[in-house]
C-alpha cells in the first residue's frame, strides 16, 4: 500500500499544481478582459484621451497580482470626430506559468473590447 502511494503521489501533486496554475492564469485572463471592457467603455466617449483609458485599465486591475505590466492599445486612436464608428481597446500582458520540477512557460494573456463611439 505504501509503495503504491509513493508511486502515485508525485503524479497527483503535478496534476494538482497544474490545476492551480491554470486557475490562476484563467483568473488573470478574465481580469484582463474586464479591464479591456472598462477601457473601451471610456474610450467610446469622444473627449477621452489615451492616458485616461490607460489609467482606467490600470484602475480596473488593482488587486490583481500580475507578473508584468500591461500594454494598452487603442485603435484607431480615439473617438474624437468619429461618432457612430467603433473603437477597440486591447490589453495584453505576459504571464509565467510554472509547475515546479516540470516546466516553466511564458504565455501572453490578452483581452479586447469594441465599443461604438458616442458624442
Amino acid at each position: 500500500m505504501l509503495a503504491e502511494f509513493a508511486l502515485v503521489l508525485p503524479v497527483l501533486l503535478l496534476v494538482l499544481l497544474g490545476i492551480v496554475e491554470y486557475g490562476i492564469a484563467f483568473n488573470r485572463a478574465q481580469a484582463i478582459e474586464a479591464a479591456a471592457r472598462e477601457g473601451a467603455r471610456l474610450a467610446s466617449i469622444s473627449s477621452t484621451t489615451s492616458a485616461d483609458v490607460t489609467a482606467r485599465v490600470n484602475d480596473a486591475l488593482v488587486g490583481i497580482p500580475l507578473d508584468n505590466p500591461v500594454n494598452v492599445g487603442i485603435a484607431p486612436g480615439g473617438c474624437a470626430g468619429r461618432e457612430g464608428e467603433t473603437v477597440t481597446v486591447t490589453v495584453t500582458t505576459d504571464h509565467d506559468v510554472t509547475i515546479p520540477l516540470l516546466f516553466s512557460q511564458n504565455v501572453t494573456l490578452a483581452g479586447e473590447a469594441v465599443f461604438r463611439c458616442e458624442a
